[in-house]
């Protein structure tokens, strides 16, 4: 279950990256994000946006084709 989904398919690198940063921001901290996408770096973008910035990635499924939907829960703030 996620509190916001955002979907990036047809997007290319860095755009699927920059919706969810904004995603985040507008989320807050402990929210779930599910986020939908195609380009052939979508995936490993998405992990290593979510190493930097001390996500959590929760699930990946692979849908049809390229496409790959992404579960991760934002970073807790430090005093939670």
């Amino acid at each position: 279950m996620s509190d916001k989904s955002i979907d990036v398919t047809g997007l290319t690198c860095p755009m699927p990256l920059i919706r969810l940063s904004q995603a985040v921001a507008a989320a807050g901290a402990g929210k779930r994000i599910k986020i939908t996408g195609d380009d052939p770096i979508f995936e490993q973008g998405v992990r290593d946006f979510c190493d930097l910035n001390q996500h959590q990635v929760l699930q990946i499924n692979e849908m049809q084709g390229r496409t790959v939907e992404i579960l991760i829960e934002t970073a807790r703030d430090e005093g939670a």
